[in-house]
């Protein structure tokens, strides 16, 4: 559905006139503004090593739930089952 209210079609216009007002609302406050995106950690390149390991010896992707326990009990239980 498209949305088309009436500060919507005023934040898209880029009117000026409307910047003082948005501004008053707290819409152009700089600290409201995003911080940097967070820099992925190691833990989580950890987590998608073991992803590709579980989709190598399974044939099939991961549940996108399961933490880096789970997948090491997953891809144990599947070598054990294999030998």
């Amino acid at each position: 559905m498209k949305f088309s209210g009436y500060y919507h079609r005023a934040l898209k216009a880029s009117d000026r006139r409307y910047r003082r007002v948005f501004e008053r609302m707290g819409y152009g406050r700089r600290d409201m503004r995003a911080a940097e995106a967070p820099k992925p950690d190691d833990e989580q390149d950890g987590i998608s090593a073991l992803r590709a390991e579980y989709q190598k010896a399974v044939g099939r992707r991961p549940y996108h739930g399961w933490d880096a326990d789970e997948l090491r009990a997953k891809i144990a239980e599947v070598q054990g089952a294999d030998d």
